[in-house]
């Protein structure tokens, strides 16, 4: 009886060793993405750097500059429908399908990141302490805290969007 007890210990910690070490797929990343956010972020595009503050309530993904001075106070809404720029209180509808194939760079390239569509590869990786998850297509990568499945940074050709504080809608935590 106890060697059979010491038998099934060992399989039960064996089993729960190699599940801890399992790396999340593209899906399970990408979700953060997917549900209602808020997060600041820095982008260095091309050699500018802008900050903003982005908020996505399921349904309409809002992005708001906070720098360069020049772009402050200056909003983009985009949702499933429709897409607007907005200044205090005028909201300018924007058609942006003509523009698509003609952006290398911008909100709109911005925005196409922040979704996260696509088939991506999801591999393990360690910067010194912080151990991280990188979800890539080949054209952009995806970075994400293993600890806490938040997005660290999204880096494609010069564009590069880095998180500063996220943080999930439903999280309660002050």
């Amino acid at each position: 009886m106890k060697k059979l007890f010491i038998f099934v210990f060992v399989c039960l910690s064996a089993v729960l060793l190699c599940s801890c070490g399992s790396v999340p797929d593209r899906l399970t990343l990408a979700k953060v993405l997917k549900e209602p956010y808020e997060a600041k972020i820095a982008v260095s595009d091309n050699g500018d750097v802008y900050a903003a503050s982005i908020s996505y309530d399921g349904n309409t993904l809002s992005l708001s500059f906070s720098e360069p001075e020049l772009l402050c106070g200056i909003s983009y809404g985009f949702s499933e429908d429709q897409s607007r720029v907005v200044y205090k209180d005028l909201s300018i509808p924007v058609d942006l399908s003509a523009m698509r194939d003609r952006i290398s760079g911008g909100v709109l390239v911005w925005k196409d990141l922040l979704e996260a569509n696509g088939e991506y590869t999801v591999r393990r990786a360690g910067d010194g302490q912080k151990k991280q998850y990188i979800m890539t297509d080949g054209k952009a990568e995806y970075r994400f805290d293993a600890d806490t499945n938040t997005p660290a940074y999204i880096k494609s050709g010069d564009i590069t969007i880095t998180f500063t504080d996220f943080r999930a809608k439903n999280d309660q935590t002050s």
